[in-house]
């Protein structure tokens, strides 16, 4: 067309209407000149209501005024259908046209405008490929509010310029289904269809249509309408849609909705978001190009670059051969989408790396519920570690409905640097995916805590894996806070979990360890001294928290000093040193190699890693406490503003803390029991101190360690005359001692308990059932009756108690003594080896009767007062039972012996003959068998056997006491060791003692049964009838020497036999012992073959002296002076081969022999215990 912007408006009024200038380039077909376009729609009532509106623009003028033009004409029905959805055609349509709101009905004349070609299409389509047609539609911006200023000439014509650059609006024309069609796309569909056979007028051509052309709308609501934009559509924000319509001319490049899916799931949902506009933006502007003009494909050339708004070029290739666009790596789907301010090309691909896009973190949390979250952020001034892409985080994020759960009241004060902290805790450094999780895990998080010196505080982790019929599932928690919804969300380079609730970060240790009720009591204790700041407020400290009964597993005396108030200084020492200097976590503990820690009080804690066999315990050792003082240690993790919680099972003591029998007599509500060893002299127990020089107590070589006082209370002095006692310094004395025992293992008990066994490692003895001590009265006054005896006394359902006498002490007029265990305490000076043991009454010196401190003791017992209580009764009825199972060992020892002595005589018999008889009187033992039975028969196998039968049951019993005296005497000698268990020396020792007063039995015994045995050996006839007329005729022989002939020679023999014996059997039941076992409870079997063992040990040294024993004991009077005359004579006349003579059935005789022993003995007790 030509446009009359060319001309200024006033000449084209002038200018008559057949004017040369108004000729379109095409001319129609020849037409009768007075029949134009007005006309023909004049003729036609189709188009009455067309007229109307053409009236109302303005627009009758126009159209007489052009001279060759194309006209799309609305019939009625499609202004009527479109009048429906159309406010301002309805008003258009009315009869005064009033409501019109503009005087210039710009808008009407717009869409009408769009129905005019300003030339006769030359020629119409016929095929589906469309004609692209300039019309008369200049789009523009509406002025608002409409002027009501009329223009200043008809008739209203287009004005050229607007949103199109200068160019007008474009309609395509195609021609499907056997008819034309206008308004199509750029394949030639939809559109609206050509109705009525086309007029030709003077002035142009008129195509009747059937639905009113719509003119492209702006490109926000060509978007918005387009099937295959539905995604961007649905993102677009009202700031974008001005920015889309507001910008002229503008050439748009759309991804299809298919594009959007190379996002990745998340940075979809973030563009879906409220939160994206100023990304969304970016992205329109990355796809947007504006310039001067309008670029339709094909005003495209082959190849251009154009510049987005954004910035960034893109590069367009249209191809020769068949038109296709490529804009960077996209190629156009569908070309030329027409709109009032640009044109639209829908591309496959987006226009922008997916990886420019530059979403961070705060991003998406804004986009997955976690406004709250971020906003709180943004109150502390932490964005930055929500908006580094670059940075790798793992995020803890709640979202904002447990946000609103919660409440402002439970978080702390927006901008608050409190806040800030619980912030930091919710992010963790690096990508923790949960396949990456372990449970126990300590993961360092972004909140550096000045209370760890400034080192991050760390959150711990717990993982569960639950195995379910669809798969296994992972259960993560974040410091206890459990996930919600999606186990893990993965972002670039950042992780976030949803957390259901806030973190908070951990507190000072004490109010960490509040909520704990299991520590009540050492928290007590801290908050009663002065050191609850200090605990608080120390950098990088590993707290070791005790649980209550500790208190009680320490000792109720130790306790009740350490929470007494004088003592607090001691308290004090203890609790820091139960605070490392250091963080240490469980891992560290478990796994390091580090084994000695420093605490807040100074001093170090040892811990030793145990190995899986034995438990894979971990054992703290203090610096000072006892020497078997240990702790276990729970690693339990309880993170803290400083450092770490972890449990130990048991209170440490610092070397710095010295507890003295004093300390602990104090604790002991014992003041008299002290004020009674000061007056006796004895203070320096008190203080842990060495005697002073010269006392007697230095003279007899006392250290003042080790010392164990049995302590009264002062309630058990109230009926005792304190002023007498001190007055009598003997008495006192005596008293006192009664109640000290030195450091020594019990006699009654072999017990060695565990490392953590602490409640006998607390006790400064062992307080078992027939334990039993040597005191300082037995020491120092030489006392027989100085040892005291603890007992256990069974109550039923009561339980048990514990009581302690003196021991061997028999009531006088039904007087005993005994008291009640109370508590007990463990010193520490000697490194633990004393302390005191709470009783309630004083224990008074027994002084027996001289037939009973002068008789041999054959019991042991244990009594109570003549109270007539539960108690003494208790008490009686162990002391019978202790006489009973003492008369059950003598009777069993006495069957005992006779079973050896019915195994083994045949034995002996044949062992004697061979070393009494002269030579050549037998080849071997097997002679001497063979001999006797051929002349006295079988009887004479056990010729001799009353005196040993008669003889046995003493000479056992006697043995037995003997050895148990013995090992008693050894363990004497020696009182500072380090427990009871003997030696085998030692064992050896006692057994050589214990045969000194067995001789007094055997060596009469052994003289009668060796004459018994050796008579008959000759021709001549026996020379004596039994025993008795043996020991008559001994008797009267030589008296009392000629019946203890050979008793240099006994000793001689059972000395070293004894040694060995006792040695052997010891160590043979305790190699046959398993472990853990004690020897008590080994089985018959195994106790014969520590018998035989034994007797084997025994005879295997004891020949040669038996050789000469029997030597002595059979000759004639005047043969032998002496024993080593007997010794002398015997290798002179036979040789020293003659000593060992009787070597073969002295050891055949030996384990069968003893075996039978314990086998009677074990038989016989068995069955007592079964019907007594």
């Amino acid at each position: 067309m030509r446009s009359w912007t060319c001309y200024p408006l006033a000449l084209l009024a002038l200018l008559p209407l057949s004017a040369a200038s108004q000729l379109p380039l095409q001319h129609p077909s020849p037409h009768t000149l007075s029949f134009n376009l007005v006309d023909a729609l004049g003729n036609d009532s189709d188009y009455s209501s067309l007229l109307v509106l053409l009236q109302h623009a303005r627009l009758i003028p126009t159209l007489n005024r052009l001279n060759g033009s194309t006209f799309f004409a609305p019939t009625n029905d499609a202004v009527k259908h479109h009048a429906t959805s159309n406010a301002l055609w309805q008003a258009a349509l009315s009869d005064s046209g009033i409501d019109l709101k503009d005087n210039i009905r710009e808008q009407l004349r717009q869409e009408l405008f769009y129905h005019l070609i300003n030339y006769t299409i030359p020629v119409l389509p016929t095929e589906q490929t469309p004609q692209i047609h300039r019309t008369l539609l200049f789009p523009r911006t509406p002025i608002e509010p409409p002027s009501r200023e009329p223009p200043p000439y008809p008739p209203w014509m287009p004005i050229p310029g607007g949103t199109l650059g200068g160019e007008p609006q474009r309609l395509r024309v195609a021609y499907r289904d056997e008819t034309i069609w206008t308004g199509v796309d750029a394949a030639g569909n939809q559109g609206v269809k050509v109705v009525k056979e086309i007029v030709n007028a003077s002035n142009g051509r008129l195509l009747g249509v059937g639905e009113w052309i719509e003119s492209p709308p702006d490109i926000a609501t060509v978007i918005l309408r387009h099937p295959s934009l539905k995604y961007l559509a649905n993102i677009l924000t009202p700031e974008i849609i001005q920015l889309l319509n507001k910008t002229a001319p503008l050439t748009v490049f759309i991804p299809v909705d298919s594009a959007w899916e190379s996002l990745p799931y998340y940075e979809r949902l973030y563009l879906e978001s409220e939160f994206a506009t100023d990304d969304l933006v970016w992205i329109m502007n990355m796809h947007a190009v504006a310039q001067k003009h309008v670029r339709w494909s094909d005003t495209i050339s082959v190849a251009e670059n154009f510049t987005t708004i954004a910035g960034p070029k893109l590069e367009v290739i249209k191809s020769s051969e068949d038109h296709s666009i490529k804009v960077a790596s996209a190629t156009v789907v569908e070309p030329d989408i027409y709109a009032t301010n640009g044109v639209l090309h829908t591309v496959d691909s987006l226009l922008f790396p997916p990886e420019s896009l530059q979403l961070t973190p705060e991003k998406y949390l804004l986009v997955l519920n976690c406004t709250s979250f971020i906003s709180l952020l943004h109150s502390v001034n932490l964005t930055g570690l929500v908006n580094d892409t670059e940075a790798q985080y793992t995020i803890l994020a709640p979202r904002d409905d447990v946000i609103e759960l919660f409440g402002d009241d439970d978080l702390p004060e927006r901008g608050s640097e409190e806040l800030r902290k619980l912030l930091q805790y919710h992010f963790i450094p690096g990508r923790w995916t949960a396949k990456k999780l372990k449970n126990g895990m300590l993961l360092e998080t972004a909140l550096e805590e000045p209370g760890l010196g400034g080192g991050r505080q760390v959150l711990d982790i717990e993982v569960t894996d639950e195995n379910k019929k669809a798969g296994k599932t992972r259960a993560v928690r974040f410091g206890g806070a459990g996930i919600i919804g999606e186990p893990e969300v993965e972002v670039d380079n950042t992780i976030i979990y949803f957390v259901s609730r806030p973190l908070v970060p951990p507190a000072d240790p004490l109010q960490t360890a509040l909520p704990s009720l299991e520590f009540s009591s050492f928290l007590a204790a801290i908050f009663s001294s002065t050191l609850a700041d200090v605990l608080k407020t120390s950098p990088r400290t590993t707290l070791l928290l005790p649980p209550n009964d500790a208190f009680q597993r320490l000792g109720m005396l130790v306790s009740a000093h350490l929470l007494g108030a004088s003592s607090k200084p001691d308290l004090e020492r203890v609790i820091l040193h139960h605070a490392l200097n250091g963080v240490s976590y469980a891992s560290e503990l478990q796994n390091g190699s580090a084994r000695t820690f420093p605490t807040l009080e100074g001093s170090d804690v040892h811990l030793e890693r145990k190995s899986p066999e034995d438990g894979g315990i971990l054992l703290l050792s203090p610096s000072g406490g006892w020497a078997d003082m240990h702790s276990a240690l729970s690693p339990r993790d309880m993170l803290t503003s400083t450092g770490v919680i972890h449990e130990v099972s048991d209170i440490m003591i610092p070397r710095s803390v010295d507890l003295t029998v004093g300390k602990l007599v104090r604790a002991a509500k014992g003041s008299t029991m002290a004020t009674m060893m000061t007056k006796a002299g004895l203070d320096w127990i008190l203080n842990g101190t060495a005697p002073p020089e010269g006392s007697p107590w230095a003279e007899i070589g006392l250290s003042g360690t080790g010392w164990t006082l049995l302590c009264p209370t002062d309630d058990a002095f109230k009926q005792i005359n304190l002023t007498a006692l001190y007055a009598d310094q003997t008495r006192l004395r005596e008293i006192v001692s009664q109640h000290l025992i030195p450091s020594q293992a019990s006699a009654g008990s072999g017990f060695a308990p565990h490392p953590l066994d602490v409640l006998n490692n607390n006790r400064p003895i062992v307080v078992d059932d027939s334990a039993t001590y040597t005191t300082l009265h037995t020491v120092a006054d030489e006392s027989a009756y100085g040892d005291i005896i603890f007992r256990t006394l069974d109550h039923g359902t009561d339980g048990e108690s514990t009581v302690v006498g003196i021991r061997g002490a028999r009531g006088r007029n039904g007087q005993r003594d005994w008291a009640r265990v109370l508590s007990w305490g463990r010193a520490t000076t000697g490194r633990g080896t004393g302390g005191v043991v709470q009783i309630d009454r004083l224990l008074t010196p027994y002084y027996p009767p001289w037939w009973l401190e002068y008789g041999a003791p054959v019991g042991v017992g244990i009594g109570g007062s003549d109270s007539g209580s539960a108690d003494e009764a208790q008490l009686q009825h162990v002391a019978s039972t202790s006489t009973a199972n003492s008369i059950k060992s003598f009777v069993a020892g006495g069957f005992g012996g006779i079973a050896s002595v019915l195994v083994g005589h045949p034995f002996d018999l044949t062992k004697t003959r061979l070393q009494t008889a002269s030579q050549g009187t037998y080849t071997g033992a097997m002679d001497v068998v063979k001999k006797t039975l051929a002349r006295d028969g079988a009887t004479g196998l056990y010729r001799g056997v009353v005196p040993p039968i008669l003889g046995v049951t003493p000479i056992f019993a006697l043995s037995f006491w003997a050895y148990d005296m013995s090992k008693k005497l050894v363990l004497a000698v020696a009182p500072s060791r380090a427990n009871n268990e003997l030696s085998v020396p030692e064992l050896a020792t006692a057994g050589f003692l214990s045969a000194i007063p067995t001789t007094l039995v055997t060596a009469p015994v052994e003289r009668a049964k060796v004459l018994l045995q050796v008579q008959g050996q000759g021709q001549s006839g026996p020379r004596y009838n039994g025993v008795f007329d043996v020991m008559r005729h001994v008797y009267k022989e030589g008296g009392l020497k000629s019946v203890f002939r050979g008793t240099t020679a006994t000793i001689a023999r059972d000395g070293p036999g004894n040694a060995a014996y006792f040695a052997a059997y010891e160590v043979t039941k305790k190699l046959l012992t398993p472990a853990g076992a004690s020897p008590s409870d080994l089985n018959l079997g195994a106790v014969i073959v520590a018998g035989g063992t034994a007797g084997v040990a025994m005879w295997s040294i004891a020949i040669p002296p038996d050789v000469l024993k029997s030597r002595i004991q059979s000759a004639p009077t005047g043969t032998y002076s002496g024993f080593l005359d007997c010794a002398r004579k015997t290798i002179a006349a036979d040789g020293v081969k003659a000593l060992w003579k009787g070597l073969g059935p002295a050891m055949a005789r030996a384990f069968p022999a003893n075996a039978a022993t314990f086998l009677g003995v074990e038989y016989t007790r068995q069955l007592m215990d079964k019907y007594f």
